[in-house]
């Protein structure tokens, strides 16, 4: 449910293995950098990458929860030994967490699935990541269903015993989580799954310009902000 509504303010999601490696690429080379200045014009970088390939939405809501965030952060950072520069620096990685979390955020994990089994993933593997991905806001949504279903009956889970708790959450939950886990098996059992590496992919993900234009328009703003870096200090 979450991941559609975010899904939802991208008009067209990258490759997701291109936005894998540009959310681990850019968040590692943002802590690399050593200077405040460097730092935030990287983070303004992103953010104008984001707005460029029609992650506008997507920014704006990201924004809304990080930059209050980062600036409480920045601030007690700044008051508590750090200076202006280390407020300033705590700020901007905090800020590039949120981007690079927007990045991988964005990613159908069908499309992730099918991707790494063009990259030459096995299958079994592509399998488990997209039925872990999948499983837990499936999760999330039975345990709220359950907490709700206590409301009705009178129990809190912080008023609750234990021994009461157990038996009211977490053997529901376990049995859910067996039932879906039976489900999913007869699912695959059904379509003749046996995880050969042989198989073909109904829906290949190709790599369409855009996706191409976001990895210069991101080696650019690295090589703009290293070669800054380097000859400013």
């Amino acid at each position: 449910m979450f991941q559609r509504l975010w899904l939802a303010s991208v008009a067209q999601p990258l490759h997701p293995l291109l936005s894998v490696a540009c959310a681990a690429v850019a968040l590692t080379f943002g802590l690399l950098l050593r200077d405040a200045t460097t730092l935030l014009t990287f983070v303004a970088g992103l953010g104008l990458i984001f707005m460029m390939v029609g992650y506008g939405v997507l920014l704006a809501r990201i924004a809304r929860i990080v930059i209050p965030l980062a600036a409480l952060i920045g601030v007690l950072a700044a008051l508590f030994g750090g200076g202006v520069s280390g407020g300033l620096m705590t700020f901007g990685r905090i800020s590039l967490l949120g981007l690079t979390i927007a990045f991988a955020w964005t990613i159908d994990p069908t499309q992730l699935a099918r991707a790494l089994r063009q990259a030459g993933a096995p299958p079994l593997v592509a399998l488990s990541l997209l039925i872990t991905v999948r499983s837990i806001p499936t999760l999330v949504g039975e345990a709220v269903r359950i907490r709700d279903a206590m409301r009705v009956r009178g129990l809190s889970l912080r008023h609750t015993p234990l021994r009461i708790l157990y038996r009211a959450l977490v053997v529901p939950l376990l049995i859910r989580v067996l039932t879906l886990s039976e489900n999913l098996a007869l699912a695959l059992e059904t379509r003749a799954f046996t995880g050969d590496p042989r198989a073909t992919i109904y829906r290949p993900v190709a790599l369409h310009r855009r996706d191409y234009a976001i990895l210069a328009l991101m080696v650019i703003l690295m090589s703009g902000v290293a070669g800054a870096q380097w000859l400013f200090n």
